[in-house]
């Protein structure tokens, strides 16, 4: 698994895309994901993330982490794991294409 620094769909959608491609003959898959950065401009940054190994992907955490830890994180959960994937559908179109 990597994970890079993915800029931010609100602003630098343009630039998202070409990285994306450029690793994608590279990888098994590429996503991209996002949270929200009060000190990020626009309150937003997001990830490129890519696997290799016939892995499904990072959409849906591998391991789920036990109560006692849950409890004592102030930010993660498993659901807003999955829904960092979630893209709203001009950032979806202008990241993968039409797919």
């Amino acid at each position: 698994i990597i994970c890079t620094q993915g800029e931010c769909v609100w602003l630098h959608v343009h630039l998202i895309r070409p990285l994306v491609k450029a690793i994608e003959p590279l990888f098994d898959t590429v996503e991209y994901a996002y949270c929200t950065i009060p000190s990020y401009p626009s309150g937003q940054i997001g990830f490129v993330i890519a696997t290799k190994g016939g892995e499904k992907g990072c959409k849906v955490p591998v391991r789920e982490a036990e109560e006692g830890v849950l409890k004592e994180l102030r930010y993660y959960t498993p659901e807003i794991h999955q829904a960092a994937f979630v893209l709203p559908a001009f950032a979806k179109r202008a990241i993968f294409g039409d797919e």
